[in-house]
């Protein structure tokens, strides 16, 4: 029997980096062992992971393992989305909020056994399209950010995300609570407005670390779920909402959740954007659900 074509997409600089390629040399050998013939293409910088995803469909690759961090995921979809090859999450980044969605496997050799069975769903997939741009409409997988979190993601020091982990998302976000100043953008969906300055486009359930902020969200349904936090009197009162968040309780906010197909986000101000923890411009921007988009392997 013909053995099952894949290729290991790998970030040796995410998460916190050391020993990466050998433990992708480790995976190709489990695979092997599982009737599954891997290559290994480690990624050269930011971006590259897209060109990797593309040559390894090129060659007939039938499923890519991505192993690394949320972002390298999102470069990966990028080439994959509407295809029909298959992706395997393999956490390896700094919050991992895709293999904790999908409830996949830590181990490499537990993965490897998921990997092997060849279980997969389809998901839809979030697009966001920037007005007024030749850069065209990137695809997102778990969610997108509008205001403050982008904003500390903008402000999160590339070196000390790969030494600390989480830990420089919540430096960078302690340093906005004290000198952020909100931005105000419109939210319309469902033939409603909303002022907001945090917003989360959710695809999925998860966000960064334990923090809930869409909790109906799911990967499968062709569908958003949108939390939309108002401007609030002081900086303060987005510590109590983010705390509210991480308890699991966005409900306990002053935001509005709801369900939508269609986004679009405009202002005056230029608010930043993120799309799975990377940024990738500024408002406006319209964003759209792409349903049975992508396949993805699952427990």
């Amino acid at each position: 029997m013909t053995a099952k074509l894949a290729t290991i997409i790998y970030n040796p600089m995410s998460g916190r980096p050391g020993r990466r390629a050998a433990e992708a040399l480790e995976m190709q050998q489990l695979l092997s062992a599982r009737g599954i013939d891997a290559d290994i293409q480690p990624t050269n910088g930011p971006g590259d992971a897209t060109r990797l995803a593309r040559q390894a469909i090129s060659q007939a690759r039938e499923l890519i393992i991505c192993y690394g961090g949320d972002g390298t995921i999102n470069e990966v979809v990028q080439t994959m989305a509407l295809g029909p090859a298959s992706l395997a999450v393999w956490a390896g980044g700094t919050s991992n909020v895709v293999a904790r969605d999908l409830d996949l496997p830590f181990s490499a050799g537990k993965l490897a056994d998921v990997i092997a069975a060849g279980k997969t769903i389809r998901v839809s997939l979030g697009v966001a399209s920037s007005e007024g741009s030749s850069d065209g409409r990137r695809y997102f997988l778990m969610m997108a950010g509008i205001g403050l979190d982008a904003s500390v993601a903008r402000g999160v020091n590339p070196r000390l995300k790969r030494r600390a982990g989480e830990l420089a998302y919540w430096l960078s976000g302690i340093r906005h609570l004290i000198s952020w100043t909100p931005e105000l953008f419109t939210i319309e969906a469902d033939n409603k407005s909303f002022d907001s300055t945090f917003t989360v486009i959710g695809k999925g359930k998860g966000y960064g670390g334990q923090m809930v902020l869409t909790p109906g969200a799911r990967l499968k349904d062709p569908e958003f779920e949108l939390f939309i936090l108002p401007p609030l009197s002081n900086n303060f009162s987005y510590l109590k909402a983010l705390m509210a968040c991480l308890r699991g309780r966005p409900e306990r906010t002053q935001a509005t959740i709801i369900k939508a197909r269609k986004v679009r986000a405009n202002t005056n101000n230029n608010s930043w954007v993120e799309l799975d923890g990377e940024l990738i411009g500024q408002l406006p921007m319209t964003f759209e659900v792409v349903p049975n988009a992508l396949s993805l392997v699952v427990p």
